[in-house]
This record gives structure tokens, C-alpha cells and sequence, in this order.
């Protein structure tokens, strides 16, 4: 399998570059050349198999011949080892014909541990290949940075670097964060927006000071998470009908990396006849798929702080696909803007998209109201990510027939506190003790890179 920038497809580049890389030199996304197609039976044989051994069927032809087979199988199984069910993302239903398919059983409890577990052995193997080291680094609003602290720290190979905005993090992750206290890992505070972190971040990696040193993204702007969330689909879509079922997926926007992943799983053979991109009142992707019109906003505060974000960097793999592999296309509108901080899709793309994809924003209010009355009516517990997406999934659903399936993405015990002023009460999380004395923090403003450079040019 090769791999080209979404802005430059004359370069290609192989797998294991892919995994050893943040952005692409010329500021695109690493994306297969092809996508694999699996026939209707060929998926239907997989009903049976355990989540490791669906993963290595749906991610081997992205590996190709990067690793052996009985090495991707060992790395597969080692990376689901740490979560705490068995099936590794358990269905539950939740009304006639509606599931939540749980992600949240992982080591820090978020969906975020599937990509985390899978790279971080991906990166370690590689990096042993070549006997180098790393600094992994990117921006959080609290999930995405314990899960790749929580599986990169035993990675003796690699640093650890996390931005994330001081007054953006919830206070249940930004405590944990400020527990983690590792010589490997390193924690910068910003003074401003997650968006502005993950800005930071895109003009670090463009910039990037430590020479002899690999810079490795953990957000989803790396390959290796969207790869590990395509098989959250698979997964599902077999479990509810052998693959031969037409199905729908609400997704909580925390990330576009999931409904990205689900678009093309579409495309690689599932029967996926609709997908709802859940927003908060945080709307840009709604504004997106309702009006055809895409900017950057100033984030509010919402009771799901994980989608309080506007700037989604998957969106530009997904352009890729719909502008059929157009580079020049793709490079011309993420060029317009990163300039204009707008972006309007040729009307014929958008039409496309909408073919599939709905979507809904939901406000807090009606948040509430839909952990309430899921809780009063069945007993089942939902964060307030969840709940977007869940009530997405009922009032948006397109068919009756078909199952419809909620990404439950974070676990509800990072929000014991919120559920027990509802009247839902739920152990909270446990929280890290640290091991290394009191974590060293950072702090920094957004516009500051040098800063930021000088601080890591030092580890």
C-alpha cells in the first residue's frame, strides 16, 4: 500500500513512513492511494472473529508488506489487551432498532484508546527497526492527551508532548493530566482555545526544531487513527447483521476522524446507508452539512466540552475522497481556508455527501432532558457526548428498518459529578496517582512558537 499528501499526490510514501510522520511536508494528511473493497461475503465470514483478528482483515491491506503477518497480529493483540471487556466495544440497545456501540472500555476509558493502544506498538515497532527515537506530540482537550500519555509512556523510545488549553480541558481530565508526572512526558499549557493549540501545533510540525528526531502526531491527523476506527464500523455492522444488513451511524462529533472513517468503510464494502454528525451548539460541521458553508469559530463552553472545537483536520481527508483524489483541488480549499477561516464545497460534492450524511446540533438543554429520560425509562447511563448523539440518532433517522448505532465514545464515569446533579448516581473515574512527584507544566501563549521550539529543542 502507498500513501500520498492530500495536497501533493506526485510523492509517495510507504506505511511505515506514514506511522513516523505528523502532517506531510507540504501541510497535507497522509491518505492510501486506494481504498481496499471487501466483498459482501468476504464480510460476512468475519461474523465470527474476535476484535483483534476483524481488525488485522480490515487494516492488513493498508500495511501491506510493512510488517510481517505474525508480527501486525502479535502488535494487534497486545494493543486490545489493556480494556476491560472482553468483546472490546460491546453493543447495547437502547430503544427499538437503536444501540450504542460502547468504545469507552479501554484504559482511560474513551474511544481515544483505540487509537492510542494500536499506535503507540506501531510506533515502538518501527522505531526499534530503525533503532531511532521520537517526540510524539499533539494538542488535547483532555481525552486524546491521556490516551496517548497513558500508551506511549511505556514506549522508551518516545517523549511525550501535550498542549492543551488551560481554561479548555474539563476539570475530571485536567486533573488527571496534572497527575501524570513522567520524565517523558511533557505538558504545555496555552493560554487560549483548542483550536489554537491544534494551530500551534500544525505550525510546529511545519517548523519542527529537534533534527535527528522523528515528530509523530497522536492526534487523528495520523493515519494510524483513522485505520483503528474504521474497524468500530465493521464491528458493529457484523455484529448486527453479518454484514449483509443496512445500517445507520450517529457520531459525536469530538473529532471528524470517526466520520470520516465511517464514510469510506461505506466505500470499502459495508452496508452503511446513513450517517448523523451529532454537534453541540459548537455547530461548524452542521453549518457544514445543513448550509454548505464551513468556518472557524470561537468555541463555547458546552456540558460536552470534547466537541467545543471548530477545526476538525480529517475534514481535508474527506475532500480528498469527495473531489475524487483532485490534490490541487484539496490544496486550493484548505489554502482558502486557512487564509479566510471559511470554506464553501463545490455544490456537486456537497450534494454527494448529503447523499449519506445528516446532521443535528444539539443544546445542552436538550442534552439534559435526553440523559434524563434514557436513564428514567430504561436505567442506562449516558455521558453528555453520547446523549448528542443518541438523540441525533432518533429524531434524524432515516429508516425505521435499519439499525441505527450511536458512537458511545466516552465513558458517563468522567461525568459522575454532572449525573449525580441529575439524580444519576455513578462511581467516578478513579483518579492517577502520580509516580514521578508533581507534574512540570508549561505554560505558553498560542502565538508563541518559538517559544514552544527553544522548550523542545531541549528534551
Amino acid at each position: 500500500m502507498r500513501y500520498v499528501s492530500t495536497r501533493n499526490a506526485a510523492v509517495q510514501v510507504d506505511f511505515e513512513k506514514v506511522v513516523l510522520s505528523g502532517i506531510a511536508e507540504d501541510g497535507g494528511l497522509f491518505v492510501p492511494l486506494e481504498l481496499p473493497q471487501f466483498e459482501p461475503q468476504d464480510i460476512a465470514n468475519w461474523s465470527t472473529l474476535a476484535y483483534d483478528e476483524l481488525a488485522y482483515r480490515v487494516m492488513r491491506p493498508f500495511v501491506g508488506e510493512a510488517i510481517p503477518e505474525a508480527d501486525f497480529k502479535r502488535v494487534l493483540k497486545d494493543a486490545g489487551s489493556q480494556f476491560s471487556h472482553r468483546s472490546l466495544a460491546p453493543l447495547h440497545q437502547v430503544d427499538r432498532n437503536e444501540w450504542v456501540l460502547e468504545l469507552f472500555h479501554g484504559p482511560t476509558r474513551s474511544s481515544k484508546d483505540f487509537a492510542a493502544q494500536l499506535q503507540a506498538r506501531l510506533v515502538q515497532y518501527f522505531l526499534r527497526k530503525r533503532q531511532r527515537r521520537a517526540v510524539v506530540i499533539g494538542a488535547t482537550n483532555g481525552d486524546t492527551g491521556l490516551a496517548a500519555i497513558e500508551a506511549f509512556k511505556h514506549c522508551a523510545e518516545t517523549d511525550v508532548v501535550v498542549i492543551y488549553p488551560e481554561a479548555g480541558v474539563p476539570q475530571e481530565q485536567l486533573q488527571q493530566l496534572q497527575a501524570v508526572a513522567h520524565p517523558r512526558v511533557h505538558q504545555f499549557a496555552v493560554n487560549g482555545s483548542f483550536d489554537e493549540c491544534q494551530t500551534l501545533v500544525t505550525r510546529l510540525f511545519r517548523q519542527w526544531p529537534c533534527t535527528g528526531r522523528e515528530a509523530i502526531s497522536f492526534n487523528s491527523s495520523n493515519w494510524v487513527s483513522v485505520m483503528a476506527q474504521l474497524v468500530f464500523y465493521f464491528h458493529a455492522v457484523l455484529q448486527l447483521g453479518g454484514g449483509q444488513r443496512p445500517i445507520g451511524f450517529s457520531v459525536p462529533a469530538a473529532s471528524f476522524a470517526e466520520v470520516y472513517a465511517g464514510y469510506i468503510a461505506q466505500k470499502m464494502g459495508l452496508p452503511i446507508t446513513q450517517m448523523i454528525v451529532a454537534t453541540n451548539q459548537n455547530d461548524a460541521l452542521h453549518q457544514l452539512f445543513l448550509k454548505n458553508h464551513y468556518s472557524r469559530l470561537r468555541a463555547n463552553k458546552t456540558l460536552s466540552p470534547a466537541m467545543d472545537l471548530s477545526i476538525f483536520s480529517n475534514l481535508e481527508r474527506f475532500l480528498w475522497e469527495l473531489y475524487g483524489h483532485d490534490d490541487q483541488a484539496v490544496s486550493a480549499l484548505m489554502t482558502t481556508f486557512e487564509t479566510t477561516g471559511e470554506m464553501t464545497i463545490a455544490n456537486e460534492f456537497w450534494l454527494q455527501a448529503r447523499m449519506i450524511i445528516d446532521s443535528y446540533a444539539v443544546t445542552d438543554e436538550q442534552t439534559l432532558e435526553e440523559i434524563t429520560s434514557l436513564y428514567r425509562d430504561t436505567g442506562y447511563v449516558i455521558d453528555p457526548h453520547t446523549a448528542t448523539g443518541v438523540l441525533a440518532a432518533r429524531l434524524y433517522r432515516r429508516s425505521l428498518v435499519a439499525p441505527m448505532v450511536t458512537l458511545g465514545e466516552i465513558s458517563p464515569a468522567k461525568s459522575a459529578v454532572l449525573l449525580g446533579e441529575l439524580g444519576i448516581n455513578i462511581a467516578a473515574q478513579p483518579r492517577p496517582m502520580s509516580e514521578h512527584g508533581p507534574a512540570q507544566i508549561q505554560r505558553i501563549q498560542p502565538d508563541d512558537l518559538g517559544a514552544l521550539q527553544q522548550l523542545l529543542a531541549a528534551l
